[in-house]
């Protein structure tokens, strides 16, 4: 996509290509500095085809640059890939899930462009860009001094990240270091909270999933 404006003078979004690799992973490195080569499969994928329904594919990479072309910014999303290695999920149905929910892994903002509100900026824009290619729920890990600021930009911040598969099945994951910041996309994709449980579940996501009423958690499986 071309440059979108935004509400910060002199600061535009788009599209990450290879060009940027440079300055992407610059930027990157500053969000994980024990290691280095945390995000090293974004230096691979920066390379492929700009194609829908995200930037590049299933991948969502966006700069934030200024008048001058200086890179600001960057957010990258895309496949929450716990999906795939969850016992209670199988390929197929990971599959499913990973054109419906998605992940923002990275924001990065230049030291010294922080406090001027870039990194919000890029997190709207991928609300709007996830939302616009379908899917129902965008997340990500959340550590305790981000939960206020995430819950400003309309994210729920809850310890276990619970999915509903049916009326009467969920599946459920957490991150041992941090929370996570969970918000849905769409109509049909709601949280709803289940009684026996810590965190709400998250409804609706695919067709026939809305959790039925009355259901609650008994320590081992889903009743009515």
């Amino acid at each position: 996509m071309g440059k979108t404006r935004t509400s910060l003078p002199g600061v535009m979004l788009r599209d990450a290509s290879v060009t940027d690799t440079d300055a992407v992973m610059r930027l990157l490195a500053v969000v994980n500095p024990e290691d280095p080569r945390a995000f090293e499969g974004v230096r691979m994928s920066l390379p492929l085809p700009q194609e829908g329904p995200l930037s590049h594919f299933r991948s969502l990479m966006v700069v934030a640059v200024s008048d001058k072309g200086e890179t600001l910014g960057v957010l990258i999303g895309g496949v929450p890939l716990w999906l795939f290695g969850h016992p209670g999920v199988d390929t197929a149905l990971a599959h499913l899930l990973a054109e419906r929910a998605a992940v923002v892994t990275a924001v990065a903002v230049d030291p010294d462009q922080r406090g001027r509100g870039i990194g919000a900026v890029l997190i709207r824009h991928a609300v709007r860009r996830f939302t616009r290619a379908g899917y129902g729920l965008l997340t990500l890990n959340c550590f305790p001094d981000l939960e206020d600021y995430y819950r400003g930009l309309g994210f729920s911040v809850v310890d276990a990240l619970n999915v509903a598969l049916s009326p009467l099945n969920a599946v459920g994951h957490e991150w041992g270091d941090t929370r996570v910041a969970a918000r849905p996309l769409d109509r049909y994709t709601t949280f709803v909270d289940v009684p026996g449980l810590t965190s709400p579940v998250v409804s609706g996501l695919l067709p026939r999933t809305r959790m039925a009423r009355g259901t609650y958690f008994d320590g081992q499986e889903f009743r009515l």
